[in-house]
């Protein structure tokens, strides 16, 4: 069981590694802390067994077309703070990044700094907004939204 548990977080120190030196790269918020992690779930098979992993560490508190998010029951530490909520998603063609990490900002300031700086993309949604930031040789995402995640959930952090 063990192996198996590492598998996951071994994902999500990855896409935290990954996705802190994107941010760090293109932006100064080098202290924002993550506040959601989402995988990327390469095919079927990786996506049962991070479920299976995760629902060991957490309980449903989403449920999107996409997949499931999770709050954990215990924090997971990690370099850039401790993590509560993570997302696996199901395969996704269209998603072949490994995952993203979603950091809390002054959404505000933020966008009025990077809104059309190169590798930022505005993303609306139906209830938030957010910016993306990706650059095409890491395989990971940085997002920074309107509306931190856990607020949207009703956690309390």
């Amino acid at each position: 069981m063990h192996m198996k548990l590492s598998n996951f977080l071994c994902t999500v120190n990855y896409i935290i590694e990954k996705s802190s030196k994107l941010k760090n790269k293109y932006t100064t918020e080098a202290l924002a802390p993550v506040e959601f992690v989402r995988i990327f779930c390469q095919n079927e098979k990786e996506y049962e067994e991070l479920s299976t992993e995760v629902q060991q560490l957490g309980t449903v508190v989403e449920r999107t077309q996409s997949g499931y998010t999770y709050l954990l029951d215990k924090p997971l530490s990690t370099s850039a703070s401790s993590l509560r909520v993570v997302k696996v998603r199901k395969p996704d063609s269209q998603r072949l990044e490994r995952g993203d990490a979603d950091y809390n900002t002054d959404y505000r300031i933020f966008k009025e700094k990077y809104l059309n700086k190169p590798g930022f993309e505005q993303v609306k949604r139906y209830t938030f907004e957010m910016l993306r930031l990706s650059d095409r040789d890491i395989d990971v995402l940085a997002s920074f939204s309107d509306i931190p995640k856990s607020k949207v959930l009703g956690i309390k952090q």
